[in-house]
Order: structure tokens, then C-alpha cells, then sequence
């Protein structure tokens, strides 16, 4: 017989041992997940800020959409560059 189909107390055991391995990667986790939350929320910053300059030139110039595609382009080449910088920082720790 398996013991799996013979009683609760198996599937218990391997809940209660995936629970614990969550709790341990919870406790090593040294900010990770927040490391990445803060990049992610300055890619998105800086691009709007880049779009929102290029906007503005486009109306002022009346040049549209021009100014509003180089400020994207380079705000998420500069964004791109600097997500590959920190990404190898937290690989390497």
C-alpha cells in the first residue's frame, strides 16, 4: 500500500515541511523582494518623468510626438543600464 492513500498524517507532514521551508526563505531573504520592488518603482519613476519632459517639450515646440519618444527611449535605456548594474550586485551576494 502507499502511505500516502493511508492516512492524513503524510499529506500533514509535507504541508507542515513546505510551511517550514517558506518560513526559512522568508527569514533569509535580506530584502530581496524589496530590493527589486524599489527598482521596479524607479524604472517606472523615471520613465514618467522622461515621457512627462518630452510631453511638455512636444506641446511647447509643437513638435508631437517626438520629444515624447526620445524622453522614453532614453529614460528606459538609461533605466535598462542601470537594472543590469544592480541586478549583478544582488546575484553576486
Amino acid at each position: 500500500m502507499n502511505p500516502r492513500c493511508v492516512s492524513g498524517q503524510t499529506a500533514k507532514v509535507g504541508k507542515r515541511n513546505l510551511m517550514q521551508q517558506e518560513s526559512n526563505s522568508q527569514k533569509n531573504d535580506d530584502g530581496y523582494n524589496a530590493k527589486w520592488f524599489g527598482i521596479a518603482t524607479e524604472f517606472v519613476g523615471v520613465l514618467a518623468v522622461f515621457c512627462y519632459i518630452g510631453y511638455k517639450l512636444d506641446k511647447a515646440l509643437d513638435t508631437s510626438p517626438w520629444f515624447l519618444l526620445t524622453g522614453f527611449a532614453v529614460g528606459f535605456t538609461g533605466m535598462f543600464y542601470t537594472i543590469l548594474k544592480q541586478s549583478r550586485k544582488i546575484w553576486r551576494k
